[in-house]
């Protein structure tokens, strides 16, 4: 959802992109949101780098371990929930803007019941933003430029 449709981009694009990741694998293109969107397989890891219509890098998305986290957020995540709490999904986002983002998907017991939390971190562990059991939360949109 939030897809545009397939794209085939600029050879300018597809250069940009193959300079940025040499050793992609599996690339598929699509407009998102007025963005360029390369879904692609790097190193083993799911990814996804978004570019501007006129060419220009802003951000991509990678799949992580959550042993690939940062000490200070797993930190940060274990001492407030736990380090028992199931973890469905961890993300590592890295923005034009020189700052990177941590993404972590858990579930959680609230008033009885297993619950979505979506919580994203910066490096240093500090909480940047909470969402609880929205459905298709996608919290990559918040940092879009």
């Amino acid at each position: 959802v939030g897809c545009d449709d397939d794209y085939t981009p600029s050879v300018s694009l597809e250069k940009a992109f193959s300079d940025r990741y040499p050793n992609a694998t599996h690339i598929e293109w699509e407009r998102e949101r007025g963005h360029r969107v390369a879904d692609f397989h790097l190193d083993g890891m799911e990814c996804e780098a978004w570019y501007t219509a006129n060419g220009k890098w802003v951000m991509t998305l990678f799949d992580i371990k959550y042993s690939d986290l940062p000490a200070a957020v797993r930190t940060a995540f274990e001492t407030e929930y736990g380090v028992q709490t199931p973890v469905d999904d961890v993300e590592r986002l890295e923005r034009k803007a020189g700052d990177t983002i941590y993404f972590i998907e858990a579930t959680v017991v609230v008033n009885g019941f297993l619950t979505d939390l979506y919580l994203d971190y910066a490096p240093d562990g500090t909480l940047l933003r909470t969402a609880v059991d929205v459905e298709d939360y996608d919290g990559i949109y918040y940092y879009l430029p």
